[in-house]
């Protein structure tokens, strides 16, 4: 997603652009793929800050993209919903901060003032990181004190009721969210999103891939798919020589990268960049693996539900990890279904996100498998898969009576399908942990001592369409070509405002 962004706007400003993508979609998790005629979105299962006056649709309509998305906004009154099983609850969040206060005050009115104050952080915190609001950041609203501020500390200090720290932390399997690491700046972010506006595309993800790679051809840009890079190269005059798996080659002024960063490392020659920065990259933690389970669903047999469910075993899955498949896995699950067309009556796929440690894949761990290098992993890789699959059928027939009955497919993909297509180390969907306990050590820099080169996505921000969005700014903005992206992008909504 960021580095179509960045290809879209640098197109626009006339520079001569090519997207080097290694499989034959581009975008990332903005990828689908079909079975039994059905489309099933890869990563991309609902999308905050998409309301007309909120900040990344905005940003489509600078872009140009807007009138090319059809999307579906999630229930108002409860886009996400929080099952806590063994405490028999089921939580709805709101859309819009008035509902979303007023609707948990009512389950849980003893925390009311509690309720209102925790809002007022969440607006003020938000308030402080200019670029989500398409204007550039301002250091001094951004103090350390920021940063170093955990999530569940947070929710420690304003509430009581442990029910509603759970709901509040309900969906944290959208960020892996960790009562020792998560902070809270990135929670606030992440939910405001969501809270002021939840949506799907309809069709699925590829739906922004398709709108941004048409305005990249359009303006001059080329896209070249089935092109996996090899190495990265930079000759005396400055020139960087890209080498693809075919043979050929390709020369580039300039050089962003939208892939994790350690992935970007293994491309560079050992000593093009200082020894402490590779140690530091190579050895920060990446987010816990995440499993996808795919159900296609009989005609009319399930009705579609215009919401999320998150459900959880017990309050404290909110913010434990629990990733070994034992005999009671899933504990903490997202359930959503997809989208492909307005006023759906009833369900024809339902979307599965767990936790899935990457060590159960290690007998693996040697294959490489996708539609433009295939190779299988073998009958045993198949045989767990279904087990997986299989424990996850038995968890939503207690959500959704029947629901065994109602499949006539399901497939699975992996810590091992994620590696594979998207190139991040253990298969680690939202790329590096962020650490309020020591932040600065897992923050990356769009910019980087290799003149000319530059890093964008979701380790140089925050992960997720809205985060890799604004990745792409802050690095658009480190060079010359983009330094007054945030300028413009005002000029261009003052102007459309009058």
């Amino acid at each position: 997603m960021a580095g179509l962004v960045c290809a879209t706007y640098l197109t626009r400003q006339g520079r001569s652009v090519a997207v080097l993508e290694q499989n034959h979609q581009v975008g990332g998790c903005l990828q689908i793929f079909s079975r039994e005629k059905r489309i099933f979105d890869t990563g991309v299962h609902y999308i905050g800050g998409l309301g007309d006056d909120q900040s990344l649709m905005k940003l489509f309509d600078f872009l140009g993209i807007r009138e090319k998305l059809h999307c579906e906004r999630l229930d108002m009154d409860g886009f996400d919903r929080i099952i806590i099983r063994q405490a028999g609850v089921e939580i709805p969040l709101a859309q819009g901060w008035d509902r979303f206060q007023e609707n948990l005050t009512a389950q849980f009115p003893s925390e009311r003032q509690a309720l209102q104050a925790f809002v007022e952080k969440i607006k003020t915190t938000v308030d402080r990181f200019g670029p989500y609001h398409l204007q550039p950041a301002d250091p001094k609203l951004l103090p350390t004190e920021v940063f170093s501020e955990g999530a569940w500390d947070v929710l420690n200090r304003y509430f009581k009721d442990d029910l509603l720290k759970a709901a509040l932390g309900g969906n944290s399997i959208l960020y892996s969210g960790d009562r020792d690491k998560t902070p809270f700046y990135a929670y606030a972010l992440i939910l405001n999103s969501y809270v002021e506006g939840a949506y799907r595309l309809v069709r699925g993800g590829s739906g922004l891939s398709k709108a941004l790679s048409g305005l990249i051809r359009i303006q001059g840009g080329a896209i070249v798919k089935r092109c996996k890079v090899t190495s990265i190269g930079r000759r005396d005059d400055g020139v960087f020589t890209l080498e693809v798996a075919d043979g050929k080659h390709f020369c580039a002024g300039k050089v962003i990268s939208a892939i994790h960063p350690s992935s970007l490392l293994q491309l560079l020659p050992e000593k093009s960049v200082r020894a402490g920065y590779r140690h530091r990259i190579e050895t920060l933690s990446n987010t816990p693996a995440l499993i996808s389970v795919h159900f296609v669903v009989k005609p009319e047999a399930l009705p579609y539900f215009n919401n999320n469910y998150y459900i959880l075993e017990t309050a404290d899955d909110a913010w434990t990890i629990r990733s070994l498949p034992d005999e009671g896995w899933p504990y903490n699950y997202m359930v959503s279904t997809g989208c492909e067309e307005t006023g759906q009556e009833w369900c024809n796929t339902v979307n599965v996100l767990a936790y899935c440690d990457y060590s159960e894949f290690a007998t693996w761990e040697g294959s490489f498998n996708t539609v433009m290098y295939p190779s299988g992993r073998g009958n045993d890789y198949e045989a767990f898969k279904n087990e997986l699959i299989h424990k996850i059928k038995v968890k939503l027939e207690g959500q959704f009576p029947g629901f065994q009955e109602m499949v006539t497919g399901a497939y699975c993909s992996t810590a091992l399908t994620y590696r594979d297509y998207i190139n991040v180390p253990q298969g680690s969907p939202y790329g590096i942990e962020k650490d309020f306990n020591n932040i600065l050590s897992t923050f990356v820099s769009p910019k980087m001592t290799i003149p000319n080169l530059y890093q964008t996505g979701q380790n140089t921000d925050l992960h997720g369409v809205y985060g890799a969005s604004i990745s792409a700014l802050l690095t658009l903005s480190q060079l010359e070509e983009g330094k007054d992206v945030f300028d413009e992008i005002q000029h261009f909504l003052s102007t459309e405002q009058g």
